[in-house]
């Protein structure tokens, strides 16, 4: 039997409502992806809103992360996606 990875083990937290397990993900990733955000745009509000909606989207919908590659990848993709939306706004 195969041993879950960290990020397989927070994602079943996660899928199974556990705040601590969102907790542990925020914990290991929001640093990265406010990097990726302030490289696209140095506005702090916007990059606080990015790391939110990136993390949001992971609380409400798990199965979005939960493919078969990288959960960083997924997590990347979904803030590039939301800064085009926002920059697509204005």
């Amino acid at each position: 039997m195969r041993k879950l990875s960290i990020d397989e083990k927070i994602m079943t937290g996660i899928r199974n409502r556990d705040e601590q397990a969102l907790a542990d993900l925020y914990d290991r990733y929001h640093r990265i992806i406010w990097n990726i955000a302030r490289q696209a745009d140095p506005n702090h509000s916007v990059c606080e809103q990015l790391v939110t909606h990136v993390f949001r989207a992971v609380w409400t919908k798990p199965q979005d992360f939960m493919h078969h590659r990288k959960l960083l990848a997924s997590l990347i993709d979904c803030c590039r996606t939301q800064l085009l939306f926002l920059h697509n706004k204005t």
